[in-house]
């Protein structure tokens, strides 16, 4: 009766083992999905190297100068003026996806070109320093 109690002791203690297993990494190899940072971020999809950075629009006379910066992780910010919005966000192709804390999730058309500057919808983001 003591070696079942046992076996069945050390069955249960190796389950929660293995469902256990991933939960609190520390070690600081992966990103808060599980993932290796800077090649996947949220949703686990692949994150473009190129897009990782500050990005800022060109001044004008009738808008607030707007900062996003794209992390590793899958993190992002977007500042303008004194607002700040952060998130998570996702990489589709050629969409790029943002998941604010609060309110609806955006949909950007995006590319990298000319001058090394991002497009988002169109609109020119320079390297923010």
């Amino acid at each position: 009766m003591g070696t079942t109690r046992r076996t069945v002791a050390a069955a249960l203690a190796a389950t929660g083992v293995l469902l256990l297993g991933g939960c609190g990494q520390t070690d600081g190899t992966g990103g808060p999905d599980g993932a290796a940072v800077g090649e996947a971020g949220a949703g686990g999809r692949s994150i473009p190297p190129e897009l990782v950075g500050s990005w800022s629009t060109e001044r004008s006379a009738n808008f607030d100068t707007t900062v996003f910066s794209f992390y590793e992780d899958g993190v992002y910010t977007r500042e303008t003026g004194t607002s700040m919005v952060t998130g998570r966000y996702e990489v589709r192709n050629s969409t790029l996806v943002t998941f604010p804390e609060k309110g609806k999730p955006e949909e950007y058309t995006w590319r990298t070109g000319e001058g090394g500057c991002l497009s988002l919808d169109g609109i020119r983001h320079c390297p923010y320093s």
